[in-house]
């Protein structure tokens, strides 16, 4: 019987990118060829500040040092890969916060609560800068020197920043009225309603 791998809480972060009611598309290349498939993913930036992050990161900086080590064909160790990355900015530069992705198959729908344990509708999209703490379960594996990464399980939104998509006026546009439409839905100067 295989068996049951454990589940693990983040401490709060601040969530971008989040795929968690919709899968991310796959990657295309220039030739509209698709690299991979969907998947529900988020990235969620934390604050090494925060007295919950040390804990957090030493469990999972013991893990990845309790991995065998590998080697290249030179007998050099291979460098372990870390679920954890530094974020940078727009100019490429450390922000001092550090970032962990959570991804799974489109198999695996997660869960979305918001802090009351409630269901989050479809309708409500998680967006940049909610507060989020993620369910997930680190998997070991042995390639590119051996690394953990993180499998995405819920995400429990502590503070939404509800996800809206952008209008004309947002980028900037002046808009017209649009003009009224008749019964079978087709568009119609306001100013001629008269059909020919």
């Amino acid at each position: 019987m295989a068996q049951k791998k454990e589940k693990f809480i983040t401490p709060v972060g601040e969530a971008f990118w989040a795929h968690v009611h919709v899968p991310k598309d796959p990657f295309k290349d220039a030739n509209g060829k698709t690299n991979g498939e969907p998947k529900y993913q988020i990235d969620v930036a934390f604050d090494p500040a925060d007295p919950a992050w040390k804990p957090w990161v030493d469990k999972l900086r013991a893990d990845l040092q309790a991995l065998p080590i590998q080697k290249d064909r030179s007998g050099e160790p291979l460098k372990k890969q870390s679920p954890i990355k530094k974020q940078l900015d727009e100019n490429d530069q450390p922000t001092g916060r550090l970032v962990a992705t959570f991804k799974t198959g489109a198999r695996f729908k997660p869960g979305v609560f918001d802090r009351y344990g409630q269901p989050i509708p479809e309708t409500k999209l998680v967006g940049n800068g909610s507060k989020v703490k993620v369910s997930y379960t680190p998997n070991a594996y042995e390639g590119f020197g051996g690394g953990i990464n993180f499998y995405l399980n819920a995400v429990q939104v502590m503070e939404l920043v509800e996800y809206k998509p952008s209008t004309a006026q947002a980028h900037g546009f002046e808009c017209e009225t649009a003009p009224a439409s008749d019964t079978n839905g087709n568009n119609v100067p306001a100013e001629d309603n008269i059909p020919w």
